[in-house]
């Protein structure tokens, strides 16, 4: 009877801290930089040979804890987080960084195909 007790207890308390894990991505993000994996935040236009810094283009996403969401546009999507890859609709990318206040996201191309992958920083809207 201990050990039934003593696993039950071990169940519960990983299903809570799951569940914390998830709560954390709850909320609305603000994109505030973007970057390549690199470091690198500025390029040149290959038609106009101008530089520009890559930008955020006012990027906001809003994730409730049904694991649906909606980006700036409206578009709704499903997502989900296992171990270091989340999903975001149909899109993947490496969670790099996850606190209250601050989501770091880098695309993720599990074919190894993508020609550039790019960082984005969030910020958790009050």
């Amino acid at each position: 009877m201990k050990h039934i007790i003593t696993i039950s207890i071990i169940i519960l308390t990983s299903c809570v801290g799951l569940k914390n894990v998830s709560n954390e991505l709850v909320g609305k993000w603000k994109c505030y930089h973007k970057e390549l994996e690199d470091g690198t935040t500025k390029s040149v236009d290959a038609f106009s040979g101008k530089e520009f810094e890559y930008s955020c283009d006012g990027i906001t996403i809003e994730l409730n804890s049904d694991f649906t969401g909606v980006d700036d546009t409206g578009i709704k999507f499903k997502y989900q987080k296992k171990d270091s890859i989340l999903t975001l609709g149909n899109r993947s990318y490496i969670l790099e960084k996850l606190t209250k206040t601050e989501l770091v996201i880098r695309n993720y191309d599990p074919n190894g195909i993508s020609l550039s992958n790019f960082r984005t920083k969030f910020r958790k809207q009050e």
